[in-house]
């Protein structure tokens, strides 16, 4: 449990490094605005709650799915495929970023 809280302090500390890099912050408010840009549109054609749009949304990024929620109309299909080859690109930057952050913290122990 200790090594579990020692890697999220590390996390927290390489985000709160990360986000006094320019380009760390411009990867996370375009991971931003296409979490919102999909939550919206799933809100507005599948009807979705809020919650579960957003929820979709960070799901599709990250690759993880889930077979509970999936786009009905053919328009959302389309949307759903163009917002995860780009969004995809866009959390990997990310999470490559923020690894790089994490490895000099830990470089200076």
């Amino acid at each position: 449990m200790a090594s579990l809280w020692l890697g999220l302090v590390r996390l927290l500390a390489g985000f709160r490094r990360g986000l006094r890099d320019p380009e760390f912050r411009a990867i996370l408010f375009l991971l931003a605005i296409a979490m919102t840009g999909g939550a919206v549109f799933f809100h507005a054609v599948e009807g979705w709650p809020w919650i579960d749009a957003t929820y979709f949304s960070a799901m599709a990024l990250t690759t993880v799915g889930d077979a509970t929620l999936s786009p009905t109309t053919a328009i959302a299909k389309i949307f759903t495929m163009l917002f995860s080859i780009c969004g995809i690109g866009l959390m990997l930057a990310f999470l490559s970023r923020l690894s790089t952050f994490r490895e000099h913290e830990e470089g200076r122990e």
